[in-house]
């Protein structure tokens, strides 16, 4: 199985994780954030991490990790224990629980997400052992699974909504002169993002509604969120100040 990574306080741009080398970079981020809440890249592919997560929900393969891992360290410091209800997530606020439900046989189960990864292209969640089992997912290595955020991760200053350097980021990412289509959207982003609303706003074009969503704390994590909705089919969503 995939190693984990150990995000480390002191800023690193080479970690080895056991067997497995990959070149991590951990940003320094806006003052009070912890090291794990940081963008980071691993291999040339940077990752964001949310500092919120209420209605967070994803589809995608789920994997799991155990005694290769087990007495190691986890990305928030802790000790990873294969038999705990615990799971690594890329991008998932540590300290958040998440529910996690099979497409393939339908079981369920709750786990706090404590690490990062797995880093494979489709896989959305890295499972310990014992939440694997309770999964019926053990023999199979992975499983089709659907994800949701039912408790978000303790409030800290680094993860409230207003930035600590006094400014804080937004995405403007489409604007619709039919108001269904915003809200559409806009409630759909909210399963990502702590923040999303809609702006009506009178043009010379005429009347337009704005969906805007994401508080970011840095321009450049601002920058890698534009960089993502671009991927998704919204090549001109650009940067507003909300703050």
């Amino acid at each position: 199985m995939k190693k984990k990574i150990l995000i480390l306080a002191l800023l690193c741009s080479v970690l080895t994780a056991c067997s497995t080398t990959r070149k991590v970079t951990v940003e320094p981020g806006a003052p009070g954030l912890r090291p794990w809440q940081r963008p980071y890249t691993v291999d040339g592919e940077r990752y964001v991490p949310l500092l919120s997560a209420e209605g967070y929900r994803e589809e995608g393969l789920a994997s799991w990790y155990g005694k290769e891992e087990h007495g190691g360290p986890t990305s928030n410091g802790e000790v990873y224990d294969m038999y705990k209800m615990t799971a690594a997530h890329k991008t998932l606020p540590l300290g958040s629980r998440v529910r996690v439900t099979s497409k393939a046989n339908g079981k369920q189960t709750v786990v706090r997400v404590n690490d990062r990864g797995p880093f494979i292209t489709g896989r959305v969640i890295d499972l310990s052992f014992q939440a694997a089992k309770e999964m019926g997912m053990v023999d199979c290595g992975v499983m089709p699974v659907a994800i949701e955020v039912i408790q978000d991760a303790p409030k800290t200053l680094a993860n409230s909504t207003v930035s600590v350097t006094g400014r804080t980021y937004a995405l403007q990412v489409a604007a619709f002169s039919d108001r269904e289509q915003a809200r559409l959207l806009a409630e759909k982003l909210k399963k990502g993002y702590s923040y999303s609303d809609i702006q009506p706003v009178q043009t010379e074009k005429g009347f337009f509604y704005r969906v805007r969503t994401g508080r970011f704390q840095t321009r450049e994590d601002a920058e890698a969120a534009k960089a993502s909705f671009a991927r998704m089919g919204y090549p001109d969503a650009f940067i507003i100040t909300l703050q």
